[in-house]
């Protein structure tokens, strides 16, 4: 799946650097399930005192997005400031578009804790839009007619689809139809616990490279001492012979070591190359809007408050007019 695949990146990325991050706080009962879509989607993991605890792209984009983003641990505003910012960056989100709509959705096994995150979450993107003069809101996420379809189907929300598909996309040993008959709890576990498994799928790469090192060692090295030896020990007879094979060995062993570490580092550092590539094509297309905006922000924020406020204030209204 691709999902899986962006998931992977990340663990093959973090093994060629040998840089391994993981989240170990346990996961408990009282936290919520977050999907902010902008262009790129990405999930996120809540606790009730509005720290990240999880982080992941569900599209390519999101995963560009993510790239150079650290958000597990950062209060929940400092964290979408962050998200807002890297996408505007990006180019992801446009400084001259008169509308930008981000859609938010979360849950959570405490319903009350659900819609005050989600509260929370739309707060701080309007406010992030606000801080930068920009005519941006958040909203309700608002799912197609088929995906709500689909989940009335299997009998849950489309929210809650929306997560057990998540979790079968980083844990491809579960079904969907598994999936969708555990508690929300059981699946926040399961996303809340892939990076630990990274970390220990990367931890096994490592072992198996150092391993495969080593065998290659003990193959050549005590060969390349015999010959050094036998060399040192003919004094001022000829040599060449010697020489010669030891200049073989020694190349074979350098070959052998260059073969391992490529096989080892083509894939890995190919994924994170192409993502930084992506990351600085679009950073470098957009950096003068970018820069000319950030430059009138201050001045802009002054002239454009009520508007903003007005507009985001309209969004609300219409969300409210759409509940029963």
């Amino acid at each position: 799946m691709k999902k899986l695949s962006y998931a992977l990146s990340f663990v093959f990325a973090f093994a060629a650097i040998f840089v391994i991050v993981g989240c170990t706080n346990s996961v408990s009962a009282d936290e919520a399930y977050v999907t902010i879509d902008i262009n790129p989607s990405i999930e996120l993991i809540v606790s009730p005192r509005e720290k990240v605890l999880y982080a992941n792209p569900l599209n390519a984009d999101g995963e560009i997005l993510l790239e150079n983003l650290d958000l597990i641990g950062l209060p929940l505003d400092e964290a979408i400031d962050l998200i807002i910012e890297e996408s505007i960056a990006l180019g992801f989100i446009d400084v001259d578009s008169d509308e930008t709509i981000v859609s938010v959705s979360a849950i959570s096994a405490n319903s009350e804790l659900g819609e005050t995150i989600r509260a929370k979450v739309k707060e701080n993107i309007n406010k992030a839009f606000m801080n930068r003069a920009m005519m941006g809101r958040a909203q309700d996420k608002g799912f197609t007619e088929e995906f709500i379809v689909e989940a009335e189907g299997y009998g849950v929300t489309p929210a809650f689809l929306r997560l057990a598909e998540s979790v079968v996309s980083v844990d491809d040993t579960i079904l969907l139809e598994d999936a969708l008959l555990m508690t929300q709890q059981d699946l926040m576990d399961i996303l809340h616990a892939a990076k630990e498994a990274n970390k220990e799928v990367a931890q096994a790469l490592r072992d198996e490279f150092f391993a495969a090192r080593q065998l290659i060692f003990d193959v050549y090295l005590p060969q390349i001492q015999d010959l050094e030896a036998q060399i040192l020990a003919a004094g001022e007879d000829d040599t060449t012979d010697l020489q010669a094979q030891l200049d073989l060995l020694k190349d074979e062993f350098h070959t052998e070591l260059s073969t391992l570490r490529d096989g080892y580092h083509t894939q890995t550092e190919g994924l994170r190359a192409g993502i930084q590539e992506q990351i600085r094509l679009r950073t470098q297309e957009h950096s003068q809007e970018v820069e000319t905006f950030m430059n009138q922000m201050q001045t802009r924020s002054e002239q454009m408050q009520d508007v903003i406020e007005s507009y985001q204030g309209q969004g609300q209204d219409q969300e409210q007019g759409k509940r029963p």
